[in-house]
């Protein structure tokens, strides 16, 4: 039987309105492929453990707060987009000595395909009217069934839409509760979507939830400024690349399960 995640993670640390909101609904189609995913991925046991990874031809950096890392084996990128998954970094580097996070969590980021249609900040009025609608409803739920999702709140920070729903759709992530945290947000010409998930047997509080999702928001905003102009581009360490595919596909020992692997393929691939 497979360990439970939260048992690994605890006992073994290892201007126009409607033009614009047409423009940011098309993009959070885009978006469905990725961040709406569940189930599946592999934990390779013999994995380093990153603090970031750059994605699509843009080289879009992932990183997270303090103890969390990425997971390489659930990274899927490509020129256009990109998905992300970080992990408790002892977990993911099997080792007691790593730094863990404070607030044991599974972050997901997905990364959209750049556009030309406007920006998701200049949409954040009609963003709520649109997750409640069936169509957003739809959008978010991974069965593509608006009855399987509830909006439970959201909220508007700066430039930054935060929502937080549930969904009881077949497909979702093991180990995991049914209920998310999650943030939109521009990163120059692309949209991002930051997703905090608590673990089946770690419940988080609304204000864990918030904290730790605004660190995430934080870290990735952080991670992608641009240097400086006059910088010297030679003194600024480069980020590693996410490579084009998963990197293997054989199954890890009994009890290493994250994600539903074939799902995860179906959906991105």
């Amino acid at each position: 039987m497979s360990t439970p995640i939260s048992d690994r993670t605890e006992r073994r640390p290892v201007p126009d309105r409607p033009r614009q909101a047409a423009r940011a609904a098309a993009c959070l189609v885009a978006m469905a492929l990725l961040a709406g995913c569940g189930g599946g991925f592999l934990l390779d046991p013999g994995a380093n453990a990153p603090t970031q990874v750059a994605v699509t031809q843009d080289l879009v950096v992932v990183t997270g707060p303090e103890g969390y890392c990425v997971d390489p084996t659930a990274t899927r990128n490509s020129e256009d987009t990109g998905f992300v998954l970080l992990g408790n970094c002892a977990a993911i580097a099997n080792s007691r000595r790593v730094v863990q996070p404070a607030t044991p969590a599974v972050l997901t980021a997905a990364v959209a395909a750049p556009s030309g249609g406007g920006r998701l900040a200049d949409s954040m009025a009609d963003l709520d009217a649109f997750f409640r609608s069936e169509d957003g409803l739809r959008l978010i739920s991974r069965a593509g069934d608006p009855a399987s999702v509830t909006i439970l709140e959201t909220q508007i920070e700066g430039e930054v839409f935060l929502l937080h729903a549930t969904d009881t759709s077949a497909g979702a992530i093991d180990g995991v509760q049914p209920d998310y945290w999650r943030a939109y947000l521009d990163i120059g010409n692309r949209l991002a979507t930051l997703s905090v998930i608590a673990l089946e047997d770690r419940a988080l509080s609304r204000e864990e939830s918030l904290e730790t999702l605004r660190g995430f928001v934080a870290a990735v905003r952080q991670a992608n400024i641009p240097p400086a102009l006059g910088s010297d581009p030679q003194a600024i360490p480069p980020v590693p690349a996410a490579p084009a595919s998963l990197p293997g596909t054989d199954v890890p020992p009994e009890g290493r399960r994250l994600f539903n692997v074939g799902l995860i393929r179906r959906i991105l691939g």
